[in-house]
């Protein structure tokens, strides 16, 4: 049970706060799929309104295949291990955010609105890892506060 929790709420709640700051805002019902592409925050909510259960199908499977072992293995490790790790966490987010940034690119639009997409994707992904690291820290807290007290009460 513990195992699933760690595979389904991190990336609800991430997704959750993405869809309440989106779905409250006051150009959500004027999205349009035509948008997407564009390099603004409208096109960026539109992708994710129309790919959210995309999204979210993707978001699990990386959260079963990679971060749950990966975070097994480095919740246990060192101060120094977790600092590494989370460096390695924001580089992999801010090489991503360059790479799609540049796909979706339009020369015309100058360099400077390149630097922009890609301070805004890597903002976007870092917040929603955090999102994500966090919920499996209170997890995992809570699951070694239950242990301290099993073994107190024996």
């Amino acid at each position: 049970m513990r195992k699933l929790l760690k595979v389904l709420l991190p990336p609800f709640v991430g997704f959750a706060v993405y869809f309440i700051a989106i779905r409250y805002s006051s150009v959500y019902f004027t999205l349009r799929i035509d948008e997407m592409g564009e390099g603004t925050i409208t096109a960026f909510m539109a992708y994710y309104r129309y790919f959210l259960p995309l999204l979210f199908t993707v978001a699990v499977l990386t959260q079963f295949l990679i971060v749950v072992p990966v975070w097994d293995r480095v919740f246990l490790k060192s101060n120094a291990g977790k600092i590494i790790s989370l460096f390695v966490l924001c580089s992999i987010c801010l090489l991503l955010a360059a790479c799609i940034s540049y796909c979706i690119w339009e020369t015309q639009s100058g360099i400077w609105h390149l630097v922009k997409v890609i301070i805004f994707m890597t903002a976007v992904q870092l917040i929603y890892w955090f999102v994500n690291l966090f919920v499996l820290y209170l997890l995992n807290k809570n699951r070694k506060q239950t242990t301290e007290i099993t073994d107190v009460n024996s």
